[in-house]
């Protein structure tokens, strides 16, 4: 067991028998070295191993000593990069060092993801990531090199932000239950597009369908951007994206909203019904979720005290606030339990995948 980093090295070598010096162990060695091979390679373990030790221990105490990296597997803009920069401008106040910020952009987060899965597990390299790149694309794309219970360690939850079904204004439809009854009476007839195939809005939409008995044509976009801006256009007749990205168009009454994919309503919109108030989606909640992760063998040392300072962050009422912007409400998980959420999670749009047979191979 390694001795707390605060414990001075002149200490642990009175108590420690692994600090004795080489010139200490071989005079407390009635055995010759010359009688054994094997006990000179011994020694000469026991002569390395205690500077090793203390190296490792001096590295641990200083930390950090340099530059943390926040990697955000997205391109600069977009809701992830918006809660990266918050975390890391509050995280570097806690930490007493930089938090930079580092766009890898590419594979729907995947790219991103895979750096920090094989990066040094030192404590300088972290993620802020969502459900939609560790665990959606892993359901979808097997192949892909990573996994979030084995090569990530949860270090905190941030927050969550909230799904809503948007539509064009010319819809036949004023309610959830209206396009629901649309969609049954016209199968196919009805498109919804989402920000692309695989991602937590598409999810959202092959859940609806499922759970409502009703078919749909999903349309794939290349982010809520141009999604956004045809449903307002009246190009397509629904759209599934994050309420951040359609509060102004809702505010400005350039399109109808119907349900927030939640199990309540959103604090940022009360007004707008909780998807879980129909009958046949009662008790479900899809939302974006954000956390950050340290690969898998970042020390507990480590660990520790980046759980402890990301506490401090989540706690800063000027977090809260600035957040609360993008509609993304806090969400504070110890650890351990975010990890339980993870598994949970996992199930879940494990479950919507198979009983929805999406495949995007």
């Amino acid at each position: 067991m390694i001795p707390d980093v605060k414990t001075k090295p002149s200490i642990i070598k009175n108590h420690h028998p692994l600090f004795y010096s080489f010139h200490d162990f071989m005079n407390r060695s009635s055995m010759s070295t010359n009688q054994s091979p094997f006990l000179k390679k011994l020694c000469l373990g026991f002569a390395i191993f205690p500077s090793l030790l203390s190296f490792s221990l001096s590295s641990l105490a200083d930390y950090p000593d340099r530059p943390i990296k926040l990697i955000v597997p997205y391109a600069p803009g977009g809701s992830s990069d918006i809660v990266g920069r918050q975390v890391a401008q509050f995280l570097s106040l806690e930490m007493g060092q930089s938090i930079v910020v580092e766009n890898v952009g590419g594979g729907g987060g995947s790219i991103g993801v895979q750096r920090v899965a094989t990066s040094t597990a030192d404590g300088y390299t972290l993620l802020l990531g969502a459900n939609s790149e560790l665990i959606i694309n892993k359901l979808l794309k097997p192949e892909l090199p990573y996994e979030v219970s084995k090569d990530f360690r949860a270090l905190a939850s941030i927050g969550v932000g909230p799904i809503v079904l948007i539509g064009k204004k010319s819809l036949a439809a004023n309610t959830f239950e209206d396009v629901l009854s649309l969609a049954k009476s016209t199968p196919g007839g009805l498109s919804f597009g989402s920000s692309g195939n695989g991602t937590i809005q598409h999810l959202v939409g092959e859940f609806i369908k499922l759970k409502s008995k009703v078919d749909m044509t999903h349309v794939p976009y290349k982010g809520a951007g141009p999604l956004a801006a045809d449903v307002a256009g009246n190009q397509i007749d629904l759209g599934i994206v994050t309420l951040a990205a359609a509060k102004p168009l809702i505010e400005s009454n350039k399109v109808k909203v119907f349900v927030v994919s939640s199990e309540s309503r959103s604090e940022f919109s009360p007004n707008i019904p909780a998807m879980s108030e129909t009958a046949s989606l009662a008790n479900t909640t899809i939302e974006t979720w954000y956390g950050v992760f340290a690969p898998i063998k970042t020390p507990n040392a480590i660990t520790t005290i980046l759980e402890k300072k990301l506490k401090g962050v989540i706690d800063n009422p000027d977090l809260n606030k600035n957040l609360a912007l993008q509609a993304i409400s806090i969400n504070s998980k110890p650890a351990k339990e975010l990890q339980t959420y993870l598994s949970k999670e996992t199930e879940k749009f494990k479950s919507i995948i198979q009983e929805a047979h999406i495949n995007i191979q």
